[in-house]
């Protein structure tokens, strides 16, 4: 064989390789429909970017078709927990929605004993922080409430045990209370240890806790509903009642829609009460 037949066979082999790691990712809604299986998340199949980057990574993990990416899926937890962390977004920031944490922190003051409080979705940690922070700048003694943060996104679980912020997330606190309460890293600010070791954050999805035998005086599930469709909204509010203490609180986020439920009870825009 002469060089150049040799160097147009090598061109054939390299081509026939190329052709065969294209990639071909029809019928993408199969993986769609098991992440909302298995996580009650919804409407991938309609969300073009979020489906690219979850194809993207597919394809630095060297899989090319929709199949392969299924059966990853099913037997892969890791690559799960990564597509799963790119589904879910995480932007938060401290005091938002500021009116509920307001009415939160002063029932807290005025209960004055020892309570449970879940956030789910604690996201990358701001809720949780933001009621520690909120109660000790009016004095209350945090170590009378026991807190903990769920989040399906094991990245965000780990960016809220960290406590590290950028300024964004911190750009409703005034410069005082940020020189007071978090610690300046190079590039960013950390939640005092005080407060940075109080909660207890955990990667969990709320479909796994339906058996869970915890009971909590206050949950706070922000704007978790815009991921479900009505079937699993009802399931996740079922959840959420059978975990609250009676007469215990649920707060829910502005873009939550849910339909009334019958141990429920609605005492002010977005707080309900069990009954």
């Amino acid at each position: 064989m002469g060089f150049f037949d040799w160097l147009n066979k090598k061109e054939e082999i390299v081509e026939e390789v190329c052709i065969q790691r294209e990639s071909n990712f029809s019928n993408f809604k199969i993986v769609t429909d098991f992440i909302y299986e298995k996580s009650g998340i919804t409407d991938l199949d309609k969300r073009a970017l979020t489906s690219s980057r979850a194809q993207q990574y597919a394809l630095s993990e060297e899989i090319y078709t929709t199949n392969e990416f299924l059966s990853k899926m099913k037997n892969d937890k890791e690559f799960y927990q990564e597509i799963i962390n790119i589904a879910t977004v995480n932007e938060t920031f401290f005091l938002r929605e500021i009116k509920e944490l307001e009415w939160l922190v002063k029932y807290i003051k005025e209960e004055n004993r020892t309570l449970k409080i879940l956030s789910m979705p604690s996201s990358s940690g701001e809720e949780i922080y933001s009621i520690l922070l909120m109660l000790s700048m009016k004095g209350f003694d945090i170590s009378k409430i026991e807190i903990t943060g769920y989040d399906i996104n094991s990245h965000a679980v780990a960016h809220a045990i960290s406590g590290e912020y950028d300024e964004h997330s911190l750009h409703k606190i005034d410069t005082q209370t940020r020189d007071q309460y978090f610690d300046s890293v190079e590039n960013h600010f950390q939640i005092i240890s005080s407060l940075r070791d109080r909660p207890r954050f955990e990667q969990k999805n709320i479909f796994d806790i339906s058996n869970e035998n915890s009971k909590y005086d206050i949950v706070l599930s922000r704007n978790m509903f815009i991921y479900f469709d009505d079937e699993k909204r009802e399931i996740a509010l079922n959840i959420i009642a059978n975990i609250l203490k009676p007469n215990g609180i649920y707060i829910k986020g502005h873009a939550d829609h849910i339909k009334k439920h019958e141990n429920l009870e609605n005492i002010e825009y977005g707080i309900y009460k069990k009954v």
